[in-house]
């Protein structure tokens, strides 16, 4: 290989770019370290074995250059485990060999982004860098793109939900925080997963008319037509949401979150046990949880109830439930406030309602700047129930109070005095 130490050019280096070369040959991988360590941040393993333990201990690497024919595990599996447990690294095939059925098989097994043929300049593997480098960084780009869109419809999504249903949200929020405890307690890798399928699980009751959503909500006994309604919002659900890209980890979530441990339920198909998606298994337990906890049941009542219900919950989930349910959610006791004392990131424990009645945020919710103008536009017409009970609320210079006027005050009784059970 010539040397290029001094290439002249080296736009594209970065210190946050860093590549694995793997090959069983020690003489090839001292040429490329030799000749390209001053223009890239350079990795060796001698094996497609011992190059794996470097990706997952190690890593990341956002490049890896693999030689095809090495002992034990050749490129095309080595790529392929690559493809499978890193997918963002962007692969190169670095070879000699000449049988193309097995070339084609790396290319497909490993999906790889360059073929490189043995013998290769130094500068030919300088420019397959960089290439390999434009092309992690546009996949890298592209994948936050996506990443800001999806987060962006679904805040627009929940938002929605929150001001047009806030009981459905109320809903939806506290399933979520039961579903994040239970995956938190499992180690689950795709946490935002579950999150985000918690929240978007209560969207499909947008189609129920408003007397069966409050029915649910207060955990009333429905009608045969009701329930039929009920059944199917996870389908509902999915109309609602199928044409936002980038969801079907989520989706598949949702369409298994009534499906029991045993296979039975809906959707009516073969999957069963733990081919249901973990998400799933977890959201049909906090979605259990959620509506006895409202209707005033105790944890202990709440884990007796599901342990009862034979071949419907996972029973791995089921223990992990029986300790986050026990421990409590740790938080402090709730307080009263008032209008003015409203700051985002407090969470409501009980409904808010305006002074005829009507529903304006659930409890469970977390107080967002849209939330503040709803409440502030009530009060300004029909006026507020209060006080209002929140959870951790934040100190008065870590974020300014609503804005009001002058008339949009209640009052300046002492809230925090009121007992918790008083309007």
């Amino acid at each position: 290989m010539e040397n290029l130490s001094n290439p002249g050019k080296a736009s594209l280096m970065s210190e946050d770019i860093r590549i694995l070369c793997v090959d069983d040959e020690e003489n090839i991988l001292k040429a490329i370290q030799r000749s390209l360590r001053k223009v890239f941040d350079i990795h060796t393993a001698a094996s497609g074995r011992q190059g794996l333990e470097m990706m997952r201990n190690e890593g990341p690497f956002q490049i890896i250059v693999s030689d095809m024919r090495m002992p034990e595990m050749d490129g095309a599996v080595f790529l392929k485990a690559v493809r499978e447990e890193f997918p963002d690294t962007v692969r190169l095939l670095l070879t000699g060999f000449a049988d193309m059925e097995t070339v084609v098989s790396a290319i497909n097994e490993g999906n790889i982004f360059r073929f490189i043929a043995k013998p290769c300049p130094a500068s030919v593997l300088r420019d397959a860098f960089n290439d390999a480098i434009r092309q992690y960084q546009l996949l890298t780009a592209e994948k936050v793109l996506l990443e800001q869109t999806l987060k962006g419809s679904i805040h627009a999504l929940t938002e929605v939900l929150s001001l047009s249903n806030p009981a459905a949200f109320g809903r939806g929020t506290r399933i979520r925080h039961f579903a994040t405890m239970m995956a938190t307690e499992l180690s689950v890798p795709d946490l935002w997963q579950i999150e985000v399928a918690a929240m978007l699980s209560q969207i499909g009751s947008i189609t129920l008319p408003e007397e069966t959503i409050m029915k649910v909500y207060r955990g009333d006994e429905l009608s045969v037509a009701e329930q039929t309604m009920v059944a199917r919002l996870p389908e509902m659900t999915r109309n609602v949401l199928g044409g936002i890209p980038r969801l079907d980890g989520i989706l598949e979530i949702l369409d298994y979150q009534t499906k029991n441990f045993d296979g039975t339920g809906f959707p009516q198909d073969s999957v069963a046990g733990e081919e249901i998606p973990l998400g799933a298994r977890i959201l049909k337990v906090a979605v259990r949880w959620e509506e006895l906890q409202s209707k005033g049941e105790s944890p202990g009542r709440i884990i007796d109830n599901m342990n009862a219900g034979k071949g419907l919950y996972d029973p791995d989930v089921l223990n992990v439930f029986a300790i986050v349910a026990e421990k409590g959610d740790g938080k402090e006791t709730a307080r009263g406030v008032s209008l003015r004392d409203l700051r985002t990131g407090m969470v409501f424990t009980e409904d808010v309602k305006s002074k005829t009645g009507v529903l304006l945020v659930a409890g469970g919710q977390e107080v967002s700047i849209s939330l503040l103008e709803r409440i502030q536009n009530y009060e300004a017409t029909v006026g507020l129930k209060v006080p209002m009970w929140v959870l951790n609320p934040l100190e008065e210079d870590e974020v300014p109070p609503v804005q009001e006027s002058t008339e949009n005050v209640i009052g300046n009784t002492d809230l925090e005095s009121v007992p918790n059970n008083q309007e």
